[in-house]
């Protein structure tokens, strides 16, 4: 069960990779690059077969940005083999330092996913709401993330 969920998170760490078209300019100055911490709360809820309360996972990484993962739109990526494929970015909001949109997923991690991003002065904090389906199993979460920046990365 723990695999699922760690696939799942990391699809859900793809965030700002579905930002896809205009968001990355819209990004722009919002995020600097260097060494982020995570702290990612997630809820799952209750998985079928798992012990009640398993579906709750909280997490703490670092990880560094780079220029290159913002002008791609691509903060907060961390883990890559879970990542979702055929994903389409819609709803692509900004207003000030808030950015809306919703994430479509298709196929074998087909998923819905509604996401907000606030920016503060020290890095952003993500709100998502998600619906997937595995295998004909249907499953909600939602996550908590809030990203901080602790300063230049180490080579």
């Amino acid at each position: 069960m723990k695999i699922a969920a760690c696939t799942a998170l990391a699809a859900c760490l793809a965030v700002p990779a579905a930002l896809a078209q205009n968001a990355p300019e819209a990004l722009r100055g919002k995020v600097k690059p260097g060494m982020y911490s995570y702290k990612m709360e997630m809820d799952m809820g209750q998985i079928p077969g798992a012990p009640p309360g398993m579906g709750k996972q909280t997490m703490n990484m670092q990880h560094c940005l780079t220029a290159e993962d913002i002008g791609k739109g691509e903060m907060g990526r961390g883990r890559q083999d879970g990542k979702p494929r055929n994903c389409e970015m819609k709803d692509f909001r900004m207003s000030g330092n808030t950015a809306t949109y919703k994430m479509v997923c298709t196929g074998e991690m087909a998923m819905v996913a509604d996401n907000t991003i606030t920016f503060v002065a020290d890095g952003y904090n993500m709100k998502m709401a998600m619906q997937m389906d595995r295998g004909g199993q249907k499953m909600n979460m939602t996550q908590n993330m809030e990203a901080r920046y602790l300063g230049a990365c180490q080579k």
